[in-house]
């Protein structure tokens, strides 16, 4: 019995690490690199000088990159000009519709 209870603790301890770990890495998916620059400047120590920090956060952003974790960033292009909906701009338009009855009227006629 106590083999059992001793067995159900190691696994229980095994699954929450592993838990944890998941956790830990969803926290940085998806980030970008001045994001991920950012957050291990501010968990590296003050004490670390800042050439360190410099190749520290290189290594991480390049693994990051390497396993395809690392979102890029989305430079903001010029969006597609879109219909403003103005008279007489498509064939949705209200004029469209006008030039439709104004031909019913003459081919009745």
């Amino acid at each position: 019995m106590k083999k059992l209870v001793r067995f159900a603790l190691i696994v229980g301890g095994i699954a929450f690490a592993a838990k944890l770990v998941a956790a830990k890495k969803s926290e940085w998916r998806g980030l970008t690199e001045p994001e991920v620059r950012d957050k291990l400047d501010s968990r590296l120590p003050d004490r670390v000088s800042d050439e360190k920090r410099a190749a520290v956060a290189d290594k991480v952003v390049s693994k990051m990159r390497e396993r395809g974790v690392l979102r890029e960033e989305e430079e903001e292009e010029p969006s597609a000009p879109t219909d403003s909906g103005g008279v007489g701009e498509g064939p949705e338009s209200g004029d469209a519709e006008a030039d439709d009855d104004s031909k019913d009227n003459t081919e009745s006629v």
